[in-house]
């Protein structure tokens, strides 16, 4: 293997690390610098026991990929072998596994021979503490066999290869971290924005959003988070720009504030310092988030949460549905066509569910409860 060949390769396994979709091509290219037909890369979780390959040659079909994930890593000479040898270490398979037990083994007749899977080079890696990895560069029966030179250029690139998929795991890790976080804020049934410095508005949740278009106490303008009344809008500014030095050290500011509209009751703002790196953004070393509750947002839980949490009857759970929504008593009756007698007795029964003395009693014990707002309908 040529130096050129040999530094462009180490390149691509640090882009893959860092975009995975190129995986897709590196097994193509070890395989062509080998002049081999075949390679696979694989990876696996010691939690779950999966194996992935994470790339692969064109020789390799869905079928063989799933078979091999599914059964026969668990019945491969190479990888027993590897492993009794130890990671790290370059290896010639024909070292590791006789060849005539390999050619007599159910994964050659199985699996390897229909894809062209016989002499290898290659090497097991220990990745971190949660997975293992392994590279297989293959020819088929009957092509010449690898060489000493060959083993040693596997050495070559093995300490590349095992770096770029400690940083592949580490950055999928974040990715997934990001992606959860995310969902939780979008679950929140207040307005959640986040911010940069200047006001950017990087992120909203559906809440959020709503509020936004609405335009009434805070609006996004070209991109830019801005309140409605403009003597407001400089006190936002400031209390952002505070939060995001609260998380860079400068100060230590959360700030909540109230933004009027012009028709109906104020906004609450809560302005924090937030890593932008912990919403899911690797550009941002610092952000605000704000969170923001709209007072003519009714948060009713479905009818179901309701009844798993008070083990109210279906009948109860619609009444304190309609409760919660505002709707009085008399009203709900007329509505339903049920009897003022049948709709006190379920209203006794539910106060007794759900420790309440009256109806203002059980509206703040059932909106008291994060999870149960959280249980909204859509």
């Amino acid at each position: 293997m040529e130096l050129r060949e040999f530094s462009v390769l180490v390149e691509r396994l640090y882009e893959a690390a860092l975009h995975p979709e190129g995986w897709q091509t590196v097994a193509t290219d070890l395989a062509r610098a080998f002049e081999s037909g075949s390679c696979a890369i694989q990876l696996r979780d010691l939690a779950d026991g999966r194996t992935l390959i994470l790339s692969n040659t064109d020789n390799y079909d869905a079928k063989s990929l799933a078979d091999y994930e599914a059964h026969y890593y668990a019945n491969d000479p190479y990888v027993d072998g590897a492993l009794k040898i130890g990671f790290g270490i370059p290896l010639l398979g024909h070292k590791i596994v006789d060849a005539n037990a390999l050619l007599n083994s159910e994964l050659y007749a199985d699996w390897g021979k229909g894809i062209g899977v016989f002499h290898l080079t290659g090497a097991m890696m220990a990745v971190d503490s949660g997975a293992i990895a392994g590279i297989g560069i293959h020819r088929a029966y009957g092509s010449t066999d690898y060489t000493v030179e060959d083993q040693h250029a596997v050495g070559l690139i093995l300490p590349h290869l095992t770096r770029a998929l400690q940083m592949y795991r580490k950055l999928n890790g974040l990715e997934r971290q990001g992606q959860i976080g995310l969902a939780a804020l979008e679950a929140l049934t207040v307005g959640v924005m986040v911010v940069d410095a200047a006001g950017r508005l990087l992120f909203s949740n559906t809440v959020a959003e709503r509020l936004l278009q609405k335009g009434q106490g805070i609006a996004a303008s070209h991109g830019h988070l801005r309140a409605q009344l403009a003597d407001r809008n400089l006190v936002l500014q400031h209390t952002i720009r505070e939060a995001v030095a609260g998380f860079s050290g400068r100060s230590s500011h959360t700030g909540m504030l109230v933004m009027p509209r012009r028709d109906g009751l104020p906004l609450s703002l809560l302005v924090c310092p937030a890593p932008g790196d912990r919403l899911g953004s690797n550009r941002l070393k610092a952000a605000a988030i704000i969170f923001v509750n709209n007072p003519d947002d009714r948060v009713t839980p479905t009818e179901a949460a309701l009844s798993a949490q008070f083990r109210l009857t279906p009948a109860e759970a619609r009444l304190t549905a309609a409760l919660l929504d505002g709707e009085h008593v008399d009203d709900y009756v007329q509505r339903t066509g049920l009897s003022l007698h049948t709709v006190k007795t379920q209203l006794k029964a539910i106060f007794a569910k759900t420790g309440s003395g009256r109806q203002a009693d059980l509206i703040r014990v059932v909106l008291a409860n994060p999870v149960l707002r959280m249980c909204r309908p859509g």
